[in-house]
């Protein structure tokens, strides 16, 4: 095993030490279960030695109280076998399920930490095979894998003492076969952890497929691309389809050469042991129980293969579930951040240079302020860096150089936490979650009382179409809102903002695809939610922002202009012209109708 597997293969059992002692009760019923045997065997042996063939010249009577005893011993190895086997399952189950929980747990909690551009840089498919389907997949190291390995090793080690006890040469005769065998496993193992990879890896691409085209279903549709889209995963498929065969039948290989192996070792041990009976060197008793154990020493090496197969393909998962685990947040609070929110709402930018990653630089040498309490829009072509500014502000990403402060501290200086329950974001693009309109209402405060809720949905202008929803507040949604209208939606994430009460308001083109009446209803409730908070207004369409204290004109990246709107129209700049390209075909469009 490599460093790097044996690094991984720690960190997972890390997740094992809380249950070491439930693992050591796996452990010893296991070896209860495969060692139990040996009491069968033995008593087989007296059977056929002392009743069978009558070795000691025993009376019938004693022959036969003595094959009473000995079956009582036979019913209390079966019975002892069996709560072993009953004790080993039930713990076993415990622990694998205890394991997953806590590493499923860690994952989506290390998960909500990683910064939005790892999110947006990975299908979403690939992040949940690895939430739910590798993690399921390791918790075979523990109960397919390592437990049985230890198992083994004590049961295996007890069968072969026995072995040696009755007869050396038959016990090197059933050795004889494990050179053999390591050999096939040299050769094959390999082979099949890479195989074991590639169908790992396979899973995750079908599965980024399968939820991307799912939550696109509508476009799927409308272009009338069902049968590409069944095409594609038909072809992903049978990819997986071939990968898996292919596993398998390496693993079946292992596996039959492994049986081969021992079913040829029992026939030797079989016919060298009856020559030694038949020459006296031993009893007839003494080859059946020799056989029996034998069987003990072989079970192992007959689950080796198993074993081997369980251990690459919970590698191949653990592997690919500690990647993530290595992905460093990019966005992560400082030491000794503040534990404190925004009181004031300022925002200052001083030089701010920003890039995705590589990519060229998006916002360059960004300099401005905004004044608790004011509202400032910005403006600019699409691709100008509107929306990338303001996701600065709550560190959804940091700034490449430059700081952005906010009442006069470096955002990267407060608690994450803190910072972003401060600042209330409505997008173009609404999200909501399965559930209530209430959950949905109360997802950034829990603590909201119903009073509370509604509100924040009256000061939305939602509380109407709210209550005359089936159940109300309590009605379920369905995923994304999908059941609601876009203005209805939108009300919905205005009044979960302003429930939440932040200190700085940004609304990210809030209004944009929306029609006239929900524009003028969520421009209405718009206005009430600005009264006393710093606010940043984000919009294509410039009527919007004509009614702003201060607009920001943004293009290719810089700050090329501001002003208000009155005074931008009369400078006859960019801003001007922006407002001309949007207005003009309405002009003209109207100069046409009065001639």
């Amino acid at each position: 095993m490599g460093a790097r597997k044996r690094s991984v293969l720690l960190r997972y059992l890390v997740y094992a030490k809380p249950y070491r002692w439930t693992i050591a009760l796996v452990i010893a019923a296991g070896i209860t279960k495969f060692t139990i045997p040996l009491i069968p065997a033995y008593i087989i042996r007296l059977i056929v030695d002392k009743i069978i063939h009558n070795a000691g010249g025993l009376s019938a009577s004693a022959r036969q109280g003595l094959l009473w005893q000995l079956s009582a011993w036979l019913v209390v190895s079966a019975v002892v076998g069996s709560v072993a086997v009953y004790v080993r399952g039930i713990a076993t189950v415990k622990v694998a399920s205890a394991m997953v929980f806590d590493l499923r747990r860690d994952l989506w909690r290390h998960l909500q930490r990683l910064s939005l551009g790892f999110h947006q840089s990975r299908p979403t498919g690939s992040i949940l095979s690895r939430l739910m389907s590798d993690i399921g997949v390791s918790q075979q190291m523990i109960n397919g894998g390592i437990l049985n390995v230890c198992i083994d090793t004590v049961s295996g080690t007890v069968a072969l003492a026995v072995l040696l006890s009755i007869s050396w040469k038959l016990t090197l005769l059933v050795l004889a076969v494990l050179p053999v065998y390591a050999f096939l496993y040299h050769r094959i193992n390999p082979r099949i952890r890479r195989a074991s990879h590639a169908v790992q890896e396979q899973t995750s691409v079908m599965s980024g497929t399968a939820v991307e085209r799912l939550a696109g279903i509508a476009v799927v549709q409308t272009f009338a691309q069902e049968p590409a889209e069944s095409r594609n995963f038909s072809a992903q498929a049978a990819e997986l389809k071939g990968r898996s065969v292919y596993r398998g039948r390496l693993n079946h290989t292992l596996s039959a050469a492994s049986e081969f192996l021992v079913e040829i070792g029992a026939v030797l041990v079989w016919i060298v042991g009856a020559f030694l009976a038949i020459g006296g060197t031993m009893s007839a008793g003494q080859v059946v129980q020799f056989t029996a154990v034998a069987s003990l020493l072989y079970l192992p090496i007959r689950r080796l293969s198993q074993i081997n197969i369980v251990y690459q393909n919970s590698m191949a998962a653990i592997e690919r579930v500690f990647t993530i685990f290595n992905v460093v947040p990019e966005v992560r609070n400082r030491p000794n951040a503040l534990d404190r929110a925004p009181s004031l709402g300022g925002i200052e930018f001083g030089k701010v240079n920003f890039a995705y990653g590589d990519g060229p630089p998006v916002l360059k040498d960004l300099s401005f302020s905004v004044c608790p309490g004011e509202r400032v829009a910005i403006v600019g072509e699409s691709g100008a860096g509107k929306s990338t500014l303001v996701t600065l502000i709550p560190r959804l990403y940091d700034v490449t150089e430059g700081t952005i402060m906010i009442d006069g501290i470096d955002v990267r200086d407060y608690r994450l936490r803190r910072l972003r329950r401060s600042i209330g974001i409505v997008l173009q693009d609404t999200i909501l979650f399965s559930g209530t309109v209430s959950e949905n209402l109360r997802y950034g405060r829990k603590d909201a009382t119903k009073a509370e809720i509604v509100e924040a949905a009256k000061a939305a202008n939602a509380h109407e179409f709210i209550m005359n929803m089936l159940d109300g507040y309590e009605t379920v949604i369905g995923e994304r809102g999908l059941t609601l209208s876009g203005g209805q939606r939108q009300r919905i994430s205005l009044a979960r903002t302003i429930l939440q009460n932040p200190r700085i308001l940004i609304l990210d083109e809030a209004t944009s695809s929306l029609d006239s009446e929900s524009e003028n209803l969520i421009n209405e409730a718009l206005e009430r939610a600005q009264v006393g908070r710093t606010c940043i207004i984000i919009a294509h369409r410039l009527s919007t922002v004509v009614g702003a204290d201060r607009i920001l004109v943004f293009r290719q990246g810089r700050l090329v202009e501001e002003g208000a709107h009155s005074k931008l129209l009369s400078a006859g700049g960019y801003y001007k012209y922006l407002f001309e390209q949007q207005f003009r075909p309405l002009q003209e469009l109207m100069e046409q109708n009065r001639e």
